[in-house]
């Protein structure tokens, strides 16, 4: 296919095309950024609600992160769960299957996801990696590249609309600072290699920015080997005195992501590296080809300032799955637009804007024969998303206290048209098409005191069937699930975040509550078979989250972050069971020490048990995971500097899951971790 094979030398070529145009870096290098607290504590603008609030204002719980060019240089973040563990109330679980991508839930909400990410609103470089239906495909981030990342622990419908039980915003931009080029290598167990490059170069009036990778794993367990590459480009520029615009193009790619599958308890604890056997007969799998474009423009008036976003997304996808599913075919075009009006001259802070996405997927399903499409369709449909909203957000300052109000009201069409296979034409069905409408306020108050800030808020979300939910109806046959409709959230919460200056002790802690109706619960009919949806009564989920940054000494760094939830069924036939796939404890900690030019770092990771099927019937034990890694940034010379690194993980060689597939069929929920591996590479920057 011409498209795919010129998606996937693009994605190779493109970041090192600019290298070389580029000529010789001119940026200054800079020391490594220290890890101090006052970083941390710069008046923020929290960009993931997608507003002018600040992080010393803001009435919800939001948590910034930066990562440091240590950091950056030797821990190894292959996957995000690397990056995010000690991060309260997300849980990211590395599946070590790429065919699948990694698990996420904020605060349990997402739990039901089989593959990608549900009900959490996930931002890459300000592109929104979540579609018009709630999906969101992981794979297109690198998180080796991420930089800083932002996370919104709670319902957040009035600044993202559908699918925003949480948001995670990630930014690749490196600091003003930073080599102008890092290059960096490593490969270890299980034939993993990656290759990576950044680069950063200001021309005249324009700033460029590139990075790209290429990783290959033989995987841990067999039939689990995969390849990607990944690339990006951005430019930034003046448009006269008053308007600025930012322009980003991101490839993706995976020529090759084997399917292991799940396994039953018996076999995940004697032979975990083993893949399910019908798995490696049918050759399943996944490969897929995906750009995004996106463009922002700034303009300042005399009133306010107006922000203009738009984004567009490509994505070609097939998927080989068991013979009762068949060979999956996907080819998507999506993308939306934002408009913000910020107004400088009122009392008070006022945001207004609206925003719209819109998603088209092209949807085949074809017999599966050893990996290839067999000739026959069972399913050819052509699925059309599009959601329109207008929103307006405020902030009130009264003395020491701070106010935040918003209101955001959605409409989304979904509909479903069949496509004659003969004649390759539309067949336009007038009942397959739902609609659906919601309304999402939200409330804040927050307190400042010397060095600490006390907050509480009341918000809401909605989480829509995706599309793929839609169409696996119980019985078969084309067209969305008629029965199947959305969930709505309601959610509380309350805090304290702030500095102890004479301890060098940042500290945040949460309490909060949420009510989820209407829920969408995923169940098999046949094992083997596709995966369902239903709703089904409600939830509750409540919790505490602590999160923790400490400098005792000045070559000493430390963070930890525990999340207690306890989310259960209400009502419905589990009722007062616990959902599953939400861990009731966690706890992340992570330790670096500097000594001279050597830098030692640990990382702990604590998982409590917790059930792997509504009917509570089974569980996943309890882990812990215990990480190493070293790193020497002592050969300096004229212009650049090259840093020898070593990675340790699972140091322990602890036997554990690293996640389950909820409700699978037969008792096959558990996807077993790797054993103990390591990594050894360098890193190269250049000024």
């Amino acid at each position: 296919m011409k498209i795919r094979r010129f998606l996937h030398y693009s994605g190779l070529t493109i970041p090192f095309l600019l290298l070389l145009i580029s000529g010789t870096p001119t940026a200054i290098f800079g020391q490594d950024q220290a890890d101090s607290l006052s970083v941390m504590l710069e008046p923020l603008t929290v960009e993931a609600t997608h507003s002018s609030v600040t992080l010393d204002r803001a009435s919800i719980s939001v948590t910034a992160h930066r990562r440091d060019l240590t950091d950056l240089a030797a821990r190894r973040a292959s996957t995000l769960d690397e990056i995010t563990f000690t991060l309260p109330g997300i849980w990211i679980s590395n599946r070590e299957n790429h065919a699948l991508g990694e698990r996420m839930t904020v605060r349990g909400m997402g739990w039901r996801s089989q593959f990608g990410v549900r009900g959490i609103q996930v931002v890459l470089d300000d592109i929104p990696l979540t579609v018009a239906d709630g999906q969101t495909i992981m794979n297109m981030v690198d998180p080796a590249m991420v930089t800083s990342m932002e996370l919104l622990r709670g319902p957040s419908a009035t600044f993202w609309g559908n699918s925003s039980g949480g948001v995670l915003y990630m930014r690749t931009r490196m600091q003003p600072d930073a080599p102008a080029l890092m290059l960096r290598s490593y490969a270890g167990s299980f034939g993993t290699m990656k290759h990576e490059v950044r680069w950063q170069q200001q021309f005249r009036e324009v700033r460029f920015g590139s990075w790209g990778s290429y990783y290959q794993t033989d995987g841990f367990r067999d039939h689990s080997r995969a390849r990607l590459i990944r690339s990006g480009i951005s430019a930034g520029f003046d448009l006269g005195d008053r308007s600025t615009a930012d322009l980003r193009l991101i490839y993706s790619g995976m020529p090759e992501a084997q399917h292991p599958g799940s396994l039953n308890k018996e076999d995940a604890k004697s032979n975990p590296a083993n893949a399910w056997p019908p798995f490696v007969d049918s050759q399943a799998g996944k490969t897929f080809h995906q750009l995004m474009l996106s463009g922002a423009f700034y303009s300042n008036f005399d009133s306010g300032l107006m922000t203009t976003s738009l984004h567009g997304i490509y994505r070609d996808l097939e998927n080989p799955l068991l013979p009762a599913v068949g060979y999956i075919e996907v080819d998507r075009f999506a993308g939306g637009g934002r408009i913000t009006y910020d107004f400088d001259n009122l009392p008070f802070d006022l945001q207004t804007g609206t925003d719209f996405r819109w998603q088209r997927d092209d949807r085949s399903q074809r017999e599966n024969i050893n990996g290839s499409p067999g000739g026959d369709y069972s399913i050819r449909q052509l699925d059309n998303v599009s959601s329109y909203a207008l929103f307006a957000k405020a902030v009130f300052d009264i003395g020491d206290f701070s106010i935040n109000a918003g209101l955001r009201g959605d409409r989304m069409v979904f509909r479903s048209d069949s496509i004659d296979v003969a004649t390759d034409r539309v067949m336009e069905a007038d009942d397959e098409r739902r609609v659906f409408t919601a309304l999402s306020p939200s409330i804040g108050i927050s307190y400042h005191l010397s060095n600490a800030r006390i907050y509480a808020n009341f918000s809401t979300s909605f989480e829509s069937p995706t599309t793929t939910e839609f169409k696996n109806r119980p019985g078969g046959g084309t067209g969305f699930n008629p029965n199947l409709d959305p969930e709505r959230t309601v959610g509380g919460e309350m805090g304290v975040r702030g500095l102890l200056e004479s301890y060098n002790l940042e500290y945040d802690l949460t309490l909060y509550m949420i009510g989820v109706n209407d829920l969408i619960v995923p169940f098999e009919e046949v094992d083997g078979g596709p995966t369902l949806f239903r709703n089904e009564g409600s939830t509750f989920h409540r919790g505490a989250e602590a999160h923790l940054r400490l400098l005792p000494l000045q070559r000493v760094h430390l963070e930890f972050a525990y999340s207690w939830t306890d989310a259960r069924f209400q009502d419905g036939q589990f009722e007062g069971n616990k959902i599953p796939g939400v861990a009731p404890h966690r706890l992340g900690a992570t330790v670096s020490l500097h000594l001279g030019h050597h830098t030692l770092g640990t990382d702990f990771e604590l998982v409590s048990t917790y059930y792997t099927d509504s009917a509570n019937s089974s569980v996943n034990n309890s882990y812990q995971l215990v990480n190493a890694r070293w790193s020497y940034n002592g050969l300096r010379f004229d212009g650049w500097n090259l840093n020898p690194f070593v990675s340790f993980y699972n140091l322990m060689d602890t036997r554990y899951n690293t996640s389950v597939a909820i409700n699978a069929f037969g008792g096959r929920y558990y996807e077993p971790g790797s054993s103990r591996s390591f990594q050894a590479g360098i890193s190269l920057q250049l000024n």
